[in-house]
């Protein structure tokens, strides 16, 4: 009888990339993993119905990497989480690192994110800070994230401070959370991050690990932001959870008709008891440009902070 063919062990960290017609960008992108330092390392790449090159590019590249250790996945075409999702699904290792099929990740970003996820095993996630690239690949900026997983915490409750393409998770936290959510696709990333507080620690490294590029066609540069919206709404869910109530029930029909009018809504309903006047007064703004009507708004917003005493912030709602 023959002996069964012992399959090899999973590799440390899969790194997974969504990519839709990346082909400008994603030879790049995968020569920045073979540049790798760390090398117990697969590539898992989602290939969300490219009309492009992209696939060809993939199948080129996954020549140059170890046997078995280069994956293309067909995706669903119905935006990134569902794509992400798609990736997850198959992947085997233990962490997993997120990148971008036109951001670059510097020779040393896997064997440090590695090593700070190994120092730290209550971190279920670590980032790192950025460089920023224009699209023909020049540094032109640079991004800083918070200082420790406690400056983090309290940051993710006002905003996003991580930066998608950077993080390193352990993949058994996110599965357990169901991984992507697609009704918040454009801040997918943001409600995965507040939903693993919940889990654990979040950390970050104060090193400019990844090069992150800036284009007109990313969903942080469309008219309008209507992103910070569906981020907003995140955070709604996330201050719910915090505080023991149901969480609002924001479908995709919802968020595809009315951004605005559904956050004004939920905000009209719970009020501003759980949200810093700051980041409600935000929130506001956010909806105004929105077009959605802001005078019950306005006045909760005031009294609320009237009855806090906190007269700075009653007088700014007054200017929404």
């Amino acid at each position: 009888m023959a002996e069964k063919q012992q399959q090899d062990p999973a590799p440390l960290v899969s790194v997974l990339i969504p990519a839709r017609n990346a082909a400008n960008t994603l030879g790049e992108t995968l020569s920045s993993l073979l540049a790798q330092s760390f090398t117990d390392f697969a590539v898992v790449l989602v290939d969300d119905a490219s009309t492009d090159e992209t696939r060809e590019i993939a199948e080129h590249f996954a020549g140059h990497f170890p046997k078995g250790r280069f994956q293309i996945l067909e995706g669903p075409g119905q935006g990134i989480s569902n794509a992400l999702n798609t990736g997850l699904a198959v992947i085997e290792s233990p962490l997993v690192a997120r990148l971008d099929a036109d951001d670059l990740s510097e020779s040393l970003r896997l064997e440090r994110q590695v090593r700070i996820m190994n120092r730290n095993p209550d971190w279920q996630l670590c980032g790192t800070e950025v460089s920023v690239i224009d699209e023909a690949g020049q540094i032109i900026d640079q991004m800083e994230c918070p200082k420790s997983s406690v400056e983090i915490r309290k940051r993710l409750f006002e905003k996003c401070c991580l930066y998608h393409p950077t993080i390193m998770f352990r993949r058994d936290a996110v599965l357990a959370l169901g991984g992507y959510r697609p009704h918040f696709d454009g801040a997918e990333d943001y409600d995965l991050y507040l939903r693993l507080l919940e889990y654990g620690k979040i950390g970050a490294l104060n090193e400019r690990l990844v090069r992150y590029r800036l284009h007109p066609g990313q969903v942080t540069a469309r008219s309008g932001r209507p992103y910070r919206m569906v981020a907003d709404m995140a955070l709604l869910c996330a201050v719910a959870r915090l505080h023991d109530e149901e969480e609002p029930n924001f479908s995709e029909d919802t968020l595809a008709n009315d951004v605005g009018q559904a956050l004004r809504a939920e905000l009209r309903e719970r009020g501003f008891s759980h949200i810093s006047p700051k980041v409600a007064r935000h929130m506001a703004q956010r909806i105004k440009k929105s077009k959605a009507r802001l005078e019950y708004l306005k006045g909760l917003l005031f009294i609320e902070n009237a009855k806090a005493r906190n007269y700075k912030e009653a007088t700014k709602a007054l200017l929404v």
